[in-house]
């Protein structure tokens, strides 16, 4: 186990085997495909598609022994993000979605919630840097907390996102984040009828994932910080 920078940004040898594992199976059966791995970097392809693969997504979850970890890796075209899966092992389930489609372990439609945002239970997802870490607790937070019922750190966009488009979590606002965090979480939400959107929170990113409700209530609550 590594650190990336940060002391709580890790990176373990299986994040770097996951990694390997699923761009070897990519290039197997898709080889015109461009890649984007979070451990490895970019590759060119010639088809317009491009996956983008988050190998282990929560690794400070899973150093120390934690269930909220996921493998997520997304598809996305010239238009934008429209197929992706995540899994979450110690959880023993997982979603894939496709469009407006979305499968799951579950074996039924998953569905965003339909609360308004002063019922919400929202995830806030901190990012490496020092700097934003404390905007969001001292401002991000505080301006969220007012606005709805609850919230939580899970440490894993990929298990909130997968939270939210099965309705188990009403919100996510994630900070400052790559797109290897998000691109699969991204499919499922709209997949399951919700909106993901990306704003400018006073010096930060915030990005939003919710039912379009939500969202808009999120986005109120944080767009003149």
């Amino acid at each position: 186990m590594t650190s990336k920078g940060a002391r709580y940004d890790l990176v373990t040898r299986a994040d770097k085997e996951a990694e390997r594992a699923i761009i070897s199976h990519l290039s197997n059966r898709s080889p015109s495909d461009g890649i984007l791995a979070e451990e490895t970097g970019s590759r060119e392809g010639t088809s317009g598609l491009r996956w983008v693969i988050d190998p282990i997504d929560g690794t400070t979850n899973f150093v120390h022994g934690r269930r909220d970890f996921a493998v997520s890796v997304g598809l996305e075209s010239r238009d934008g993000i429209f197929a992706g899966a995540v899994v979450r092992p110690a959880h023993g389930d997982w979603a894939a979605a496709e469009g407006d489609r979305v499968f799951s372990s579950a074996g039924h439609q998953m569905s965003v919630s339909s609360v308004r945002v002063n019922e919400a239970l929202v995830a806030v997802g901190l990012c490496h840097d020092a700097t934003a870490r404390a905007f969001t607790l001292r401002q991000i937070v505080p301006a969220l907390v007012a606005q709805v019922q609850d919230w939580r750190w899970v440490g894993s966009a990929a298990c909130d996102l997968f939270s939210v488009a099965d309705g188990s979590l009403d919100g996510y606002v994630g900070i400052n984040l790559s797109i290897w965090d998000i691109a699969a979480g991204i499919a499922l939400v709209k997949a399951a009828g919700g909106q993901c959107e990306t704003i400018r929170a006073g010096q930060i990113d915030a990005f939003l994932a919710g039912s379009p409700e939500v969202v808009a209530g999120l986005k109120h609550a944080l767009i003149n910080l």
